[in-house]
């Protein structure tokens, strides 16, 4: 693993730009690599007057950007024989697939949107949203928009840290964990209000 690591790090070194274009773009579509972290090592490489940090946040928007809807498509025409298949390896059984295309249509905008902030989720909200058959024109909207909150987010981070890897590092952690902490709370809201929602339409 170190070796691997060190062989992305020379690469990003030497062609930072396709490099962190394939990278985001091949984990958006459901292959987990580091592209988070070819994000924000190409920023703190654009903190440095190398490159453009302006480029660097395109590429990552637009990386992001098609491999979701990429993995979209890998999900739609795989559908429930390729969670079946591969879905094991990354926590995803069969009996999950029944409750998927409710899940999706009553939730899966938040789970896009918000997911790109989140390791497993962003490799797999895409390909999942796809086989539980979400709107494609709901998946685009907030796929992009999650793509370009979350390039210009990280790659400010390390463009302006780039500098103190450890208080990256930091930063990278506790906003990571902000995320995830939101949308738990953000469920269990919407929860709440559904059956609040369900008890006062009840009967009388």
């Amino acid at each position: 693993m170190p070796d691997i690591a060190h062989h992305l790090t020379r690469l990003l070194q030497l062609y930072t730009y396709p490099v962190l274009l394939l990278l985001v773009l091949l984990e958006s579509l459901g292959i987990p690599l580091p592209g988070e972290i070819a994000l924000v090592t190409a920023s703190a490489y654009a903190s440095n007057g190398h490159i453009s940090i302006y480029i660097v946040i395109l590429l990552a928007a637009i990386g992001a950007s098609v491999g979701g809807v990429l993995g979209y498509w890998i999900g739609i025409k795989g559908g429930l024989p390729l969670v079946v298949r591969y879905g094991g390896y990354v926590g995803v059984r069969k009996s999950h697939m029944d409750r998927a295309h409710a899940y999706f249509e009553r939730n899966g905008a938040r789970t896009v949107l918000f997911g790109r902030f989140i390791a497993l989720l962003r490799t797999w909200a895409a390909v999942i949203a796809g086989a539980a058959s979400m709107s494609f024109t709901k998946f685009v909207a907030y796929n992009t928009i999650g793509s370009i909150v979350w390039a210009i987010a990280f790659g400010l981070l390390g463009y302006y840290f780039g500098r103190d890897l450890a208080l990256l590092e930091r930063y990278i952690s506790h906003a990571s964990f902000a995320v995830l902490f939101a949308v738990a709370i953000g469920v269990v809201v919407f929860v709440v209000i559904k059956e609040r929602s369900g008890s006062s339409n009840g009967p009388a």
